[in-house]
């Protein structure tokens, strides 16, 4: 095994273990010295130093095929993934927690780039054991990050996100462990092979992908496994929602991706009616079917906007879902886009409530009332960040739900065969079921009165984590295929299709 060149694949990750160990010591030597913690801004801005020294060094690193049997891989979708992750970080950085709300910040941005670490390893392996172990990393760094305030609502959302989350890690774990007795090897590209000669998966084969597909449906805060959602947006740090909402949700779809359409491309089946297969296919489109309709429904009774915003994640799962279920090239790319326009577009919006409940106290829609006398800005950023999420044109939204659908259905329809319609036909009615919700969160920001018309004012550093998804949503609708063409080419490689 060539080191040095594993060393290279390792700086990005490298950068953020070394920035988190560094901010851990000036916490320690500020304790000491002054009996307080170090001042939050002088925490946030080694951070977002460290955050950027990662992003330098995926930059200048080579391309390099899979090393130690898959363990690390820097192929065009870690990389363009690593990036995508770096930048969410960073603008969670940049989310500045309320006062008085992170008692030990030097601690929890040690936490955040540990967890980023484990994001940053989990798109970039083929190798099913060491994703575990880079998925748990993540996972058990995101758990601490959720309680970090220390409220009751924060250790009850803190609790049940860790124990979703360690029901989930089980259920993959033994999962993993059935697909090894398949194959004794736990790398993808083996699988598929071995997956191609035996001729169909064996039943305990298939017990063993359907709980790794169900510890990965947790990540995804699919329904029925996003009980924990709703407590964890609503209880825990603005900061830590963003990372989970937001790179969280991406690195989950990446990792799908990666393990089905790569490793089990040969088990996929087909949702399509009329020509329904047993498969990993029609798993996701009924996992889809169930996500719409119960975010959607239960987002409509919601009178906090971080929870409706958990149930609009769910939704969002199931949109996502109906692409992979096509289990097509560029539907899977249009999933990948889709992805990245969500979490941009839901860590914008919990960067405007986040500021608004700092003002106000709470989170609820009467809270938002009068927002574009306050803040013209901020509500002008908010109705980007919701109409992207209603699939509004021309924002970045909506182009993502018309390339995942359009592609969907093109990809799963055959002669005589109507494909996806079912799905597809049912995304959009849930679709249209969304703007309900999203409009009545505007027509508080922009009809109803506000009590205090005080100008709400942000920080530069807030600011910033409102302003820049915004832009890139309109950048992206407008043009889209600067990101849309790069996803679908870097997957083609990937997985060897070209």
């Amino acid at each position: 095994m060539n080191y040095s060149a594993l060393f290279i694949q390792l700086l990005p990750e490298a950068a953020l273990v070394i920035t988190a160990l560094l901010l851990l010591g000036v916490a320690v030597a500020a304790e000491a010295r002054t009996h307080r913690p170090p001042a939050i801004d002088v925490i946030t801005a080694i951070a977002a130093l460290g955050i950027a020294a990662a992003c330098a060094a995926l930059y200048f690193s080579p391309l390099a095929p899979a090393s130690g049997t898959s363990l690390l891989v820097t192929d065009p979708l870690a990389r363009l993934f690593k990036a995508v992750v770096l930048l969410l970080g960073l603008l969670a950085v940049l989310l500045p927690p309320a006062r008085d709300e992170i008692a030990q910040p030097g601690e929890f941005y040690a936490l955040l780039l540990f967890a980023l670490t484990g994001l940053l390893l989990t798109v970039g392996t083929n190798h099913l054991l060491f994703l575990f172990v880079a998925l748990e990393l993540a996972s058990l760094s995101l758990y601490l990050l959720a309680g970090f305030s220390r409220t009751a609502t924060a250790a009850e959302a803190s609790l049940k996100y860790f124990l979703f989350g360690g029901v989930s890690a089980a259920f993959f774990l033994f999962g993993l462990s059935l697909l090894y007795g398949f194959c004794p090897t736990l790398t993808l590209p083996a699988m598929a092979a071995a997956l191609t000669a035996a001729d169909g998966l064996p039943p305990l084969a298939v017990v063993g992908l359907v709980m790794v597909v169900v510890g990965l449906g947790f990540k995804l805060a699919a329904a029925p496994f996003h009980f924990w959602a709703p407590d964890v947006y609503q209880g825990s740090p603005a900061t830590s929602v963003g990372l989970i909402a937001a790179a969280s949700k991406a690195v989950g779809v990446v990792v799908l991706v990666r393990l089905l359409l790569m490793g089990f491309a040969a088990a996929a089946g087909s949702a399509a009616w009329g020509d329904l297969q047993p498969g990993w296919s029609l798993w996701l489109g009924v996992l889809s079917a169930v996500s719409m309709v119960f975010g959607n429904v239960l987002a409509l009774a919601q009178t906090s906007v971080r929870r409706l915003l958990a149930y609009s994640a769910v939704a969002n799962t199931g949109y996502l879902l109906v692409a992979l279920t096509a289990h097509g090239a560029h539907s899977a790319g249009a999933a990948l886009f889709y992805v990245v326009v969500y979490g941009l577009a839901t860590f914008g919006a919990l960067a405007v409530t986040a500021a608004v409940e700092r003002d106000c106290g709470d989170d609820s829609m009467g809270s938002f009332a009068g927002l574009v006398q306050r803040s013209p800005l901020q509500a002008l950023a908010l109705l980007v960040f919701l109409a992207s999420l209603a699939g509004i044109p021309p924002l970045a939204g909506f182009v993502g739900k018309f390339a995942m659908f359009g592609a969907a259905m093109a990809e799963s329809t055959t002669q005589g065969v109507p494909g996806l319609t079912w799905l597809v036909g049912l995304a959009v009615i849930m679709s249209a079921i969304s703007l309900y919700y999203y409009l009545m969160v505007l027509k508080q920001a922009f009809v109803r009165s506000a009590a205090d018309a005080l100008p709400l004012q942000l920080p530069l550093a807030h600011g910033m984590a409102v302003a820049v998804p915004a832009v890139l949503l309109i950048l992206l609708g407008l043009f889209p295929a600067l990101l849309l063409s790069p996803l679908t080419q870097a997957l083609l490689v990937t997985l060897g299709w070209v």
